[in-house]
């Protein structure tokens, strides 16, 4: 069985000025990407992706995994 990491996807709003976090659950980068994707679509937001990070257990940090995920930053 893979371990679930915790990953948090910085994203913006198309009419927003700031960004914001959405927090999921996955076994890779690709994974939570999907997730997030899926959530864009069922909901129909108009948002952009701007990175994406993976929560070390032991350091309590935030590692960033957004070219593991194949999404170039903008």
């Amino acid at each position: 069985m893979d371990k679930v990491w915790e990953y948090r996807i910085e994203y913006k709003h198309s009419d927003s000025c700031e960004s914001n976090y959405h927090y999921y659950n996955a076994i890779d980068a690709s994974h939570a990407l999907e997730y997030q994707e899926e959530m864009v679509s069922y909901k129909g937001w108009d948002i952009t992706t701007l990175k994406i990070e993976k929560k070390c257990p032991y350091s309590d940090k935030w590692i960033d995994e957004t070219s593991l995920a194949g999404i170039s930053v903008q």
